[in-house]
């Protein structure tokens, strides 16, 4: 007699084999992986004193970044300031753009470093950072005219509105006749920590590592993108006003 055959295991419900869901697994884990070798992140550093040469930079970067569909843009800055002419130009390339832009402060966003990340969709801030003081000087250092603070006051002003953030707050960093109850008294001139930033809805979140900043986003894994800083420009020659 010959001995009897288990039949293939099925379930009473009908559910299909395990051969079946294994296979299935293996085509999400595949899925995810081809998925995350299409997100593509672009990383700008913004470093050092802001000069000429990063505005035409900035403008390259987000169009490349445009071009390839990036999911997203990080700035990760950490910057004593610069000249106003170029954090302008790089302040209407970030609000003109499409791209989620998204300011990494890595320390220090001072003047120039807190217009461009004001200008950035998203802040994010690591422990003991901090962003500010952003009162316009001239190259002497000393502070300039009346009329170019109120133009340089409204420009953070209209900046911060353009992304739902306090104006009053931003106008706070650029002049210190900005007085703001249970912040900042009239005559000085307003930085935020890390945490003042969270608190007056400055920055949007805390995280201390770029790693952290991708996982916290949701765009871990993806392919992080660093373009050529292929620009240099000689404009030590031309006037300045510096922030």
């Amino acid at each position: 007699m010959a001995p009897s055959m288990f039949p293939q295991a099925k379930s009473a419900m009908g559910f299909p084999p395990i051969g079946v869901w294994s296979g299935l697994l293996l085509l999400l884990l595949l899925y995810g992986f081809c998925h995350a070798q299409d997100t593509k992140v672009v990383l700008m550093e913004v470093s050092g004193v802001i000069d000429l040469g990063l505005a035409p930079y900035t403008s390259r970067v987000i169009r490349e970044a445009e071009q390839m569909e990036a999911a997203a843009l990080i700035l990760r800055i950490n910057t004593p300031g610069g000249r106003v002419d170029a954090a302008m130009q790089m302040r209407d390339a970030l609000l003109n753009t499409r791209l989620d832009t998204i300011a990494f402060i890595d320390k220090e966003a001072y003047s120039a470093g807190a217009l461009i990340a004001l200008a950035s969709k998203q802040i994010y801030m690591t422990g003991g950072a901090v962003i500010g003081a952003a009162t316009p000087v001239g190259q002497d250092g000393q502070k300039t005219s009346e009329k170019y603070v109120s133009a340089i006051r409204k420009l953070f002003r209209a900046t911060a509105e353009q992304h739902g953030r306090p104006p009053e707050v931003a106008e706070a960093m650029v002049d210190e006749d900005v007085a703001i109850p249970g912040l900042i008294d009239k005559g000085k001139l307003l930085t935020l920590t890390t945490q003042e930033a969270l608190q007056w809805k400055v920055a949007d979140g805390r995280v201390d590592t770029l790693e952290a900043l991708l996982e916290h986003l949701h765009l871990s894994p993806a392919q992080l993108i660093r373009l050529a800083d292929d620009l240099v420009l000689g404009a030590d020659d031309i006037a300045a006003v510096n922030i």
